[in-house]
């Protein structure tokens, strides 16, 4: 007869399973524990988007200097205009920085109700809540760990940075999802050809959105299909990509004589400033040290543990890494570090995906990912990133009176900040201050025939944005020698929403 040994017999019901003691019970208590901290942590976050979105979707002015080119921009599309003009000695003194897919989506909305900015705005939210579900979907198709993928979507929503700028008409946030959308389907399917090709479209109207994505995302993914499939798919893969974005951009080349190439390289290439850098360096090793200590672990301990997808998200977050160091030129802004929010909150979901097998190391993963959200929720209402309804209420007062003003003149008037108030009242935009500065520093444009058109009087009303906590921007906006012009030939008769109207009188 012959002996089974003891380990080959099943447990019995009243003796506990291997591996499962009290250390092990301690460790899914913890888990748990840490779930329920990251649910509620991210949950606040949650609402917080939810009433920002509110707040910016009601208010009818611009809250950015950029938002007001753009919808200008839309506007001249859906009337079939270029807007990317090569000559630039004419008015309107206006630059297009972007690709065109922003402005193309908004164009339905344009002849459907007209100018405003709440749909440029639904479709930068949209993008936003968008993005962090491909953040998700790419961490739950790489670990197959659903907890994983939630934390690393929640890490991303409660970004201060994603909280601020997708409440914007701006370009950014749309971009940034197409990436993501892109990114998630060479992830989840990358031995598809088909599936490759959608991925490459995403990523190439992504790069037409902003052309700054050309980098991050798809290197990210033919890294991933050299590893994941094969080197000659990656090679492929992006010969193909950068084909059918040359295949778009030579014929704009051609139908705008050269000015797309002009207005989204030349136009884009301003002074460096370092101390941006220095002092979001700063910010982050404040705010976000969680983020990067989880961002550092995965850099370095990821390629132990999970080497392919240590590929894939480790170039994207080098990637992001690049791209962030840009907003050191003058004039940028928090959405450049998009990329680099995006790799860290994939990076974080990464981290807890590797060790789902120790419950208790998961569980402190989690509640450090918990405590960061905190942080940065934190972030978002010392640095005002989220606007709350008494702070736009003031504001609203301030450029309803604006908004009177141009109201009631019938004349071609200059602003900087607040210019989409002439396209809301169905007037162009004939001068974007800072793009025509930056150039004229660069001995790219000539601003005399603008200078002397402002002698004559020719633009009679002129607004000047002159913030209490940024008193030097006019500085960065306005030239010298538009300074001089208005300080000589024009005279300030009023001041609202932090804007000195100017009103011209000659000399």
């Amino acid at each position: 007869m012959s002996v089974r040994r003891t380990a080959d017999l099943p447990p019995k019901r009243n003796e506990p399973r291997a591996g499962v003691g009290v250390v092990g019970v301690v460790g899914r208590l913890l888990l748990l524990a840490s779930v329920i901290a990251v649910v509620i942590a991210g949950g606040h976050a949650i609402r917080l988007f939810i009433d920002h979105a509110r707040i910016v979707l009601t208010y009818p002015y611009p809250l950015n200097y950029g938002e007001s080119p753009l919808l200008d921009q839309a506007v001249r599309l859906s009337a079939g205009e270029n807007l990317y003009p090569s000559d630039l000695s004419v008015p309107p003194y206006t630059i297009t920085n972007y690709p065109p897919v922003y402005m193309l989506v908004q164009v339905p909305f344009v002849r459907a109700v007209g100018a405003a900015f709440w749909y440029g705005r639904l479709i930068s939210l949209v993008s936003g809540a968008a993005a962090a579900l491909f953040i998700a979907a790419i961490i739950r198709v790489l670990f197959k760990d659903g907890i994983a993928a939630l934390v690393g979507g929640l890490v991303f929503i409660s970004m201060p940075y994603l909280l601020h700028w997708s409440g914007l008409a701006r370009i950014d946030t749309l971009a940034l999802a197409l990436s993501l959308g892109g990114l998630f389907l060479i992830a989840w399917q990358p031995e598809i050809r088909t599936i490759n090709i959608l991925s490459m479209i995403l990523l190439a109207a992504a790069a037409y959105t902003r052309q700054t994505y050309l980098l991050a995302a798809p290197l990210a993914a033919t890294v991933w299909l050299w590893g994941r499939v094969s080197p000659v798919r990656a090679i492929t893969f992006a010969i193909l990509y950068a084909a059918l974005i040359l295949g778009i951009f030579l014929p704009l080349l051609l139908v705008t004589h050269g000015g797309i190439f002009f207005h989204i390289v030349t136009a884009n290439v301003n002074a460096l400033d370092s101390s941006l850098v220095n002092f979001y360096i700063d910010e982050f090793l404040r705010w976000l040290p969680i983020a990067l200590a989880a961002g550092a672990l995965w850099l370095i301990f990821g390629w132990i543990h999970v080497s392919r997808a240590w590929w894939l998200l480790t170039a994207y977050l080098l990637g992001g890494f690049a791209v962030a160091f840009t907003i050191s030129k003058v004039g940028s802004d928090i959405n450049y570090l998009y990329e680099l929010i995006a790799g860290l909150s994939l990076a974080f979901g990464a981290l807890i995906g590797t060790v789902r097998g120790v419950p208790a190391l998961k569980a402190v993963f989690i509640g450090a990912a918990a405590a960061q959200i905190l942080l940065l929720i934190g972030l978002s209402d010392v640095k005002y990133y989220a606007l709350s309804t008494e702070r736009i209420s003031e504001r609203q007062a301030g450029m309803d009176r604006l908004a009177a003003v141009i109201a009631a003149e019938n004349v071609p008037i200059l602003a900087d900040e607040h210019a989409g108030l002439l396209t809301l009242a169905g007037r162009r935009i004939s001068l974007q201050p800072f793009e025509m500065t930056q150039l004229a520093a660069a001995g790219i444009w000539d601003e005399t025939p603008l200078l002397d058109a402002m002698r004559r009087g020719e633009y009679p009303l002129v607004l000047m944005y002159n913030p209490m906590l940024n008193p030097e921007l006019r500085m960065e906006r306005w030239s010298p020698r538009m300074r001089q012009v208005i300080n000589q030939y024009y005279r300030a008769e009023m001041q609202a929403a932090e804007t000195l109207v100017y009103r011209y009188f000659g000399e």
